[in-house]
């Protein structure tokens, strides 16, 4: 893996480098906390960051910052519950106040430019969406939507008894700053109804209470992965470039992501580039990452726009009617060559993604595509 510090001296390389992003025709970006935090919404695991912060509050709750996303930590006591609510709550605030930074505003561009495909982001602040990036609903991904969510977002609160959303309002932050789960509005409605009709009301105050529309470690209820999974093949068999921006590839679904995509992109002669300011946590990464880029993806970003300016108007890619027409059908595999016919897809946990192919005589069963992504 080649190494290169953003600064003046690494320049000539750097514009090299910014040549395949140039002549690249479906850009796949997967992104992580760290182009957020000139926005205004500090990283998580940094020892100023927003887990170090709510552990002051409740020390010794969580042992790690991924017992605060564990589904099974969350909800084996009233405390745990609490410090889970108030971070969320304090999350959410943060996210509210924040501002799109230089890289979401490089994404929309890009877009704009018709290079890119897709955006695969860890982060759940949204700001690819204020950017201007567009996304349906996380839960069912259309071709046309440029986001996708590897963990959920946080504008909205997922109820699992009745499995509806509602917005992430003022009053459910101020009752998760006390520590409390909010009333799911539609489970309410149906009390209402049921004590007007003289049926039977279910209680919808159970042990599994309404939280923000993002993913956790074991919830199985959410299906969100075989989504991700339907879109991931759909541009893998496409993409011709890979940036890696604002993540250390700790989480393993991140991981798998990438060294999936990097093959595709391999496979078509493209590059694999890594702008991150720390290294990658492991070392196992050559033949995957071509290049990191030690600096902050703003700074890369302003430097790739400013190349990009340089090119000809008549030389920039117009996304044409053609293009669209050859746009797969994600959640139906029309083509007549299609991965449910013959792969079976197996370590689908949600609490531990993996993606491991195997091959096999016939299909069984229609969810072929449960692939997991995500943490």
């Amino acid at each position: 893996m080649e190494k290169l510090v953003l600064n003046q001296q690494n320049k000539p390389r750097l514009l090299e480098i910014i040549q395949h992003i140039k002549s690249a025709k479906n850009i796949v970006v997967i992104v992580g906390a760290g182009i957020s935090v000139s926005g205004g919404i500090p990283d998580f695991r940094s020892p100023d960051g927003l887990f170090a912060e709510i552990m002051k509050q409740y020390p010794g709750v969580f042992s790690s910052g991924r017992d605060l996303f564990d589904l099974s930590r969350i909800f084996i006591s009233s405390r745990s519950l609490t410090t889970f609510y108030k971070f969320m709550a304090l999350l959410k605030q943060q996210v509210i106040s924040a501002r799109v930074t230089a890289t979401h505003r490089h994404f929309a561009k890009l877009n704009n430019i018709n290079k890119l495909l897709r955006v695969y982001s860890q982060n759940v602040d949204n700001l690819e969406e204020r950017a201007g990036l567009t996304i349906n609903d996380c839960n069912n991904i259309r071709s046309s939507d440029r986001i996708v969510k590897l963990h959920g977002e946080i504008d909205n609160v997922w109820c699992n008894i009745c499995h509806k959303t509602f917005p992430f309002s003022s009053d459910v932050i101020n009752a998760f700053k006390e520590g409390i789960p909010p009333e799911c509005q539609y489970c309410m409605e149906q009390v209402e109804k049921a004590k007007i009709s003289g049926k039977r009301v279910r209680n919808p105050r159970s042990p599994m209470l309404p939280r923000p529309n993002i993913l956790l470690y074991n919830d199985f209820e959410r299906t969100v992965g075989e989504e991700i999974g339907r879109v991931a093949y759909h541009d893998q068999r496409k993409a011709d470039c890979l940036l890696i921006m604002g993540t250390s590839l700790k989480v393993s679904g991140c991981k798998s992501l990438v060294k999936d995509f990097s093959k595709a992109v391999h496979n078509r002669g493209g590059k694999v580039i890594f702008i991150n300011t720390t290294e990658v946590a492991t070392n196992n990464w050559e033949g995957v990452i071509d290049v990191h880029i030690q600096g902050a993806s703003d700074d890369w970003a302003e430097l790739v726009e400013s190349e990009l300016e340089k090119e000809p108007a008549n030389k920039k890619r117009k996304r044409s009617c053609e293009d669209e027409d050859k746009q797969e059908d994600i959640k139906g595999g029309k083509r007549k060559r299609s991965a449910n016919k013959s792969d079976k897809i197996v370590g689908v946990k949600q609490g531990q993604p993996t993606l491991q192919l195997r091959r096999r005589s016939r299909p069984q069963g229609k969810n072929l595509f449960n692939l997991c992504y995500i943490t």
